[in-house]
């Protein structure tokens, strides 16, 4: 295949990837719009997409505001939990005996509910963004910890056998062979990580927090007002959306040779 129609090809396939689900979604508000207008359903029951498209955009200051509050907060939990979770699986998959003693332990404080967690955090650090960052931070532990687990007992023992017997270091056969075999279940984890990331924030903005969307929605709530909570749930929405984006773009630019390979 020619270098152009490569390029175009790739194109095509950006264009649709983007295209499809902005279709889908036009659709949905639209066949919601149609309902509401036709059903005349009043406003403090169920807003328009007209409606609360519109107080979005009118207020993008304080929702621009809530948002980076809300995207700082998950940046921070989530940054946290890779960085613990990832050497603690290497850790446990390693050490026979932290693999019997600490993961029962590990697996124990996640059935613990967050929402019960909440209340104790505010009582020790009061209200305050380290609540929001540290329920996210258990919120996307213990599948990135599972996760990573699988990878790296997935890795053939063979290979370090031989990485050895060519005289590669045990770093050197943990950075060319194991680390890359566990790529692809880190980032899996990764990836359910930080759909938990959103939902830990909201809760814990809902809970006791001054700042983010959670807390836009709550005290939209208590004016009831529709048309701002919608918009804060689609503020949501959209940061849930950018940070997936995000994970897709490290995913294809830390593991090259998972790439698609056009013929």
């Amino acid at each position: 295949m020619t270098a152009p129609m490569k390029s175009f090809r790739q194109r095509t396939a950006w264009i649709a990837w983007i295209a499809y689900p902005t279709l889908a979604v036009a659709l949905c508000l639209g066949l919601w719009e149609a309902l509401v207008r036709i059903n005349d359903v009043p406003l403090y029951i169920l807003p328009k997409p007209s409606d609360f498209l519109a107080r979005l955009i009118a207020d993008r200051t304080t929702v621009l505001a809530q948002a980076w509050a809300t995207s700082v907060s998950i940046a921070l939990g989530f940054g946290m939990a890779v960085l613990v979770a990832v050497p603690l699986a290497l850790a446990i998959i390693s050490v026979g005996t932290l693999e019997r003693g600490l993961f029962p332990v590990i697996v124990f404080l996640n059935i613990m509910p967050k929402t019960v967690i909440g209340p104790i955090l505010i009582v020790w650090f009061g209200v305050s963004p380290a609540v929001a960052v540290f329920i996210v931070f258990l919120m996307c532990f213990f599948p990135i910890l599972v996760d990573s687990m699988s990878g790296f007992r997935a890795t053939d023992p063979r290979l370090r056998y031989i990485t050895r017997s060519m005289g590669a270091s045990a770093f050197q056969t943990f950075r060319y062979v194991r680390l890359p075999a566990a790529m692809g279940y880190i980032f899996a984890g990764m990836k359910i990580g930080i759909v938990k990331a959103v939902e830990g924030v909201i809760i814990a903005e809902f809970i006791g927090s001054s700042a983010g969307l959670g807390f836009m929605i709550m005290r939209a709530s208590s004016f009831m007002d529709m048309e701002l909570m919608f918009s804060g749930l689609i503020a949501t929405a959209l940061v849930a959306l950018v940070f997936n984006g995000a994970m897709l773009v490290a995913e294809k630019f830390l593991m090259p040779w998972n790439r698609p390979r056009h013929a």
